[in-house]
């Protein structure tokens, strides 16, 4: 087995030399493109993008894979959370050390996915991003195996990089944090490949002026709820907690994709406008693209702790309600933002309405907790990712495949 690197080897580039990028995600949830599309946005900003490719996975794979991967993901998260989480904290163990299924799944992801790994935009790419983790071990098989030769970038969009994002043939693996690194070289990968970026967000967000940290009291509270860009969680109930409050605010509902949750939130809407107009106003939306504006003039943020959202939320210092984790990536997302000070968890969707209240009341521990979530945030990990992207064409060939993987393995 062995890895050519012919390609990056014969053509060192400057990191400010526009580049050819393929972008490689899977829609399984919307933060893992999202993450792309911020990456990409930044490089254009940087002015280090001659062709940009965005390559959806799952559409070139046969229908029943697709359906399988995507929509028994989202039926399993909605029906048996504790079963994902369980999964999520069973595989978390690099694939080398899979005695039994490791090899078999490779071996099966290759083939069902071989439509993907020949699509050309992937070989005439000067770099190929991996913005999920399904992408990212097909594209570092490819690299050990000499059947691609543009060197390979992975974002992880969680906090915690699970043994899934942890793939040997990748060059770079960009994390959230330190102590992401940390688990990371735990993982088994070599430290020289693992960089801190942040996880990357919409570059507006680098140009946001948060409204929140003016005086208390200087207007009335905006209170956002939402639940990613698929609007998952039991939104009707957490509205429905925080009219019961009566605490004198405004209340947005993001919907995101979910079509039932707009039309529910809709007709509730419909339904305030016709009676007593006292206590909280409702205003409901769909999907949209203006995140970092509503998030910047919002004073809390009631929702899921998706990675995208939450590190959204920190770019702006807004603190957060978090609701109803997803066992596994959401319950670590939502244990370090509660250990920082940025948010405090409910486990039931129905007290969301009293502990936001109570939060909106104490303007002192409001600030404290927008402080925290400030200082915990990176508006431009975009940026950091585009920095990181270039120097990899920079550097030296090292495609070695004894270098691929090193250190200890995952406990």
């Amino acid at each position: 087995m062995h890895t050519d690197c012919r390609n990056f080897a014969a053509r060192p580039m400057s990191p400010m030399t526009p580049m050819r990028i393929t972008f490689c995600s899977s829609s399984v949830g919307c933060g893992h493109t999202r993450a792309s599309v911020a990456i990409h946005d930044a490089l254009r900003a940087r002015g280090q993008l001659s062709e940009a490719t965005f390559i959806e996975a799952l559409e070139h794979a046969p229908r029943w894979f697709s359906s399988v991967y995507r929509d028994g993901y989202l039926r399993a998260i909605r029906h048996a959370p504790r079963i994902v989480g369980a999964v999520y904290n069973s595989t978390d163990i690099p694939r080398r050390d899979r005695r039994t299924l490791g090899p078999a799944l490779d071996r099966f992801e290759d083939t069902v996915m071989g439509k993907f790994r020949a699509h050309p935009a992937l070989h005439s790419a000067d770099v190929v991003v991996s913005t999920h983790f399904l992408t990212s071990a097909l594209l570092g098989r490819m690299r050990i195996r000499g059947e691609l030769s543009a060197p390979v970038v992975t974002v992880v969009t969680d906090e915690h990089p699970h043994a899934v994002w942890l793939q040997a043939g990748v060059d770079i693996t960009c994390v959230a944090s330190r102590a992401a690194r940390t688990a990371a070289i735990a993982g088994g990968m070599d430290p020289t490949r693992v960089e801190i970026t942040g996880i990357p967000i919409d570059p507006h967000f680098c140009m946001t002026h948060q409204r929140s940290f003016a005086a208390p009291g200087s207007g009335r509270p905006m209170i956002l709820v939402c639940g990613g860009g698929h609007g998952l969680g039991d939104i009707p109930t957490v509205v429905q907690s925080l009219i019961a409050t009566s605490i004198n605010c405004t209340i947005v509902v993001v919907c995101g994709k979910n079509a039932p949750l707009a039309t529910a939130m809709a007709a509730l809407q419909a339904q305030r406008s016709r009676g007593d107009l006292t206590g909280p106003e409702l205003r409901v939306l769909g999907y949209t693209n203006a995140m970092h504006e509503l998030m910047a003039a919002a004073d809390l943020m009631v929702g899921k702790p998706g990675g995208l959202t939450t590190t959204e939320a920190r770019a702006v210092g807004l603190p957060m309600v978090l609701l109803q984790p997803i066992p596994g990536q959401e319950e670590r997302n939502a244990d370090m933002l509660v250990a920082i000070g940025a948010a405090v968890r409910t486990s039931r969707a129905a007290d969301a309405g009293p502990v936001a209240a109570a939060i909106i009341a104490d303007p002192q521990r409001l600030q404290r907790m927008r402080m925290a979530s400030s200082a915990a945030g990176n508006p431009r990990a975009a940026f950091d990712v585009a920095s990181t992207i270039s120097a990899v064409l920079a550097r030296p060939n090292q495609c070695q495949e004894s270098n691929w993987l090193r250190g200890r393995p995952a406990a």
